[in-house]
């Protein structure tokens, strides 16, 4: 059993890498704004009104708790979003991709 142990620290890391891998390929990625973008935000922030303060419209589902898809032409779009607190904006396509989605 100590022997098993001893590289569950080993695994651990490398789940957490393979985990995280996606996550971090899509946070740090450009935004194409010409294209839907998933605005991400806490928990009882309304989605809704943060991306039409920002001069966009919501695709789609409206009672997402975290996060909601937008849609805008403005140019910047993404960094109204962040202004008006949104957390995080992330590419709509490359998260469709992740999820399976073909477009």
């Amino acid at each position: 059993m100590k022997r098993v142990l001893a590289y569950l620290p080993t695994v651990l890391a490398l789940a957490l890498c393979i985990v995280l891998a996606p996550v971090l390929a899509v946070a740090t990625g450009p935004v194409d704004v010409s294209e839907p973008v998933v605005v991400v935000a806490g928990p009882g922030v309304d989605l809704i009104q943060i991306i039409e303060k920002s001069g966009g419209a919501v695709i789609g589902l409206e009672n997402a708790p975290l996060g909601a898809l937008g849609y805008s032409d403005d140019p910047k779009f993404a960094e109204n979003l962040r202004a008006n607190g949104a957390w995080a904006v992330w590419d709509g396509r490359t998260i469709a991709e992740l999820c399976g989605v073909k477009t």
